[in-house]
């Protein structure tokens, strides 16, 4: 699928780009130039650059009383 009609970015190279360092729009552009010119993809590159990220556990850690000498 194009993601960027403009370049002619497909939505392959741009997570190619990402898996390779790619964290914004910006670096995007730079790398394939996605994103760079009329901005109509920026949601779409939002969308995959969330996708990428690492999802963070929450974990719950249990509380210490602390003890008074």
């Amino acid at each position: 699928m194009m993601v960027c009609l403009c370049q002619g970015v497909s939505e392959r190279r741009v997570r190619r780009e990402i898996e390779h360092g790619a964290a914004t729009i910006d670096d995007l552009a730079a790398a394939c130039g996605a994103g760079a010119r009329c901005f109509g993809c920026h949601d779409t590159l939002d969308g995959l650059l969330a996708e990428a990220k690492p999802q963070v556990a929450v974990v719950a850690v249990p509380r210490r009383r602390l003890q008074v000498a």
